[in-house]
């Protein structure tokens, strides 16, 4: 269900603006990683204070947060005497707010293609390096807005960070899956060079931010510290059946979050994760799995959610399309024979229905209401033989010849062919429109 469509949805139930379908989908992403291009390969712990954390790996890449002794960080890659990291919890990335479009500044959606994502940084005004590109639909948590038009969001799948290697020490008993016989490209090793700063969007390019001429060279340094014995993640951890079986859940299972939310289904995939949780040869497959099942639970328990919600959008959909059909069947009741009075009311010239082309319409309004309320439209036939112009600002009634309902509103105004016009005396605000009520709503 797309973020439109929820929004519909509170339109129509009376909820008001609803954001849930975005909320739910970047929930179910962030909260299970299943949407990362890439496995991580080990864990790693902050061995110092005031560790620097950069947009690219070298010192030329501008900071962006601070890490502390003992933090632990996850690796996805290491390059020369760096090592590429998911963002940790402080870190957000930037993305230009004029390609996203928001409800409740907390949820958004991208509204172009190739949209690039930045490094934002808590500790400069930096943003030229790009992490990733976005398209068209995709859902973004907004975590806050920047004075220059960016916002603020929570790193997507793709977004990566890096930190020196000479303050992390990769942590023995966490290190994940390292399959000798897995076929992973290596990391190229040229620089990273900071890209144009211009967010392409529907096949235009829009420049958000002026580039620097070259990269700058950053004057921030690391704390002092003695480097400690690097564990290298290049070693082999001998793969067990279990952690086999772990890659071959967790392939199947971005298979499923390929799919629209509303139509994965998980079920099968928590079993096959059970009986890696309940085996007791492997205590790291068992883990995972463990935790695994947690965060699978989560989707399956979120698109049922979804799914509920989408009938509820289908049913109250169904039910106003068969009331709107009903009303628009309703017949005029004549009040005394067929010399009746229709409608009464103030005419007045409609703004809408004064042009050269289409009917020739009229405000039927309600005097005594503030800014004269419409009651109905009147529209005057060629052959009816009236002078409209004789009963412009006066307070008439309508005999008409046929009434029906203008549709394309919430509430449908009754629009009277007119066949007579007669003067009235006005009427007192309690009772004016009486007849017209009979009709359509005022």
């Amino acid at each position: 269900m797309s973020a439109s469509t929820l929004t519909n949805l509170g339109a129509t139930t009376g909820w008001g603006k609803v954001a849930l379908g975005g909320a739910l989908l970047a929930v179910v992403l962030a909260s299970t990683g299943l949407a990362a291009d890439r496995p991580a390969i080990a864990t790693g712990e902050v061995t110092a204070n005031d560790v620097y954390v950069r947009s690219g790996p070298s010192t030329n890449h501008y900071t962006v947060c601070k890490l502390t002794a003992g933090q632990r960080v996850t690796i996805m890659a290491e390059r020369g005497e760096w090592y590429e990291i998911l963002p940790p919890a402080e870190a957000f990335s930037l993305l230009s707010g004029q390609y996203v479009d928001t409800v409740d500044k907390k949820v958004g959606v991208v509204n172009g293609n190739n949209v690039r994502v930045r490094a934002g940084s808590s500790l400069n005004n930096n943003k030229y390096t790009v992490q990733t590109m976005l398209s068209k639909g995709a859902e973004v948590t907004i975590v806050g807005e920047n004075p220059d038009g960016f916002l603020r969001i929570k790193p997507p799948s793709g977004a990566t960070l890096w930190v020196s290697r000479s303050f992390v020490e990769v942590v023995p008993d966490e290190r994940l899956r390292l399959d000798a016989t897995r076929d992973m490209p290596a990391p190229a090793e040229a620089e990273v060079v900071p890209q144009p700063a211009i967010d392409p969007a529907e096949g235009t390019h829009e420049a958000d931010l002026e580039a620097p001429a070259q990269t700058p060279v950053s004057t921030e340094t690391e704390p002092p510290q003695a480097e400690r014995p690097r564990m290298s993640l290049t070693a082999v951890v001998e793969p067990t059946v279990w952690r086999h079986e772990l890659d071959k859940i967790d392939a199947a299972m971005r298979d499923e979050v390929a799919k629209p939310i509303t139509e994965r289904r998980v079920d099968p995939l928590i079993e096959r994760y059970r009986a890696v949780a309940e085996q007791n040869e492997d205590d790291f497959a068992q883990r995972y799995a463990t935790r695994r099942i947690e965060q699978v639970e989560s989707v399956r328990s979120l698109a049922t959610a979804i799914r509920q919600l989408q009938e509820l959008d289908d049913k109250a959909g169904t039910a106003r399309a068969e009331f709107m059909k009903e009303r628009a069947t309703l017949h005029r009741v004549d009040d005394a024979g067929p010399a009746a009075i229709d409608a009464v009311g103030e005419l007045r010239v409609s703004a809408l229905y004064s042009g050269a082309t289409g009917p020739k319409r009229y405000r039927l309004v309600d005097p005594g209401t503030p800014g004269g309320k419409t009651i109905a439209y009147v529209e005057i036939p060629a052959d009816a033989g009236i002078n409209v112009d004789e009963f412009i600002g006066r307070y008439v009634g309508v005999r008409a010849r046929t009434t029906h309902l203008l549709g394309g509103a919430i509430d449908p105004v009754p629009v009277h062919v007119a066949g007579e016009l007669v003067l009235q005396q006005p009427a007192t605000p309690a009772s004016a429109g009486n007849v017209a009520r009979q009709h359509g709503p005022q």
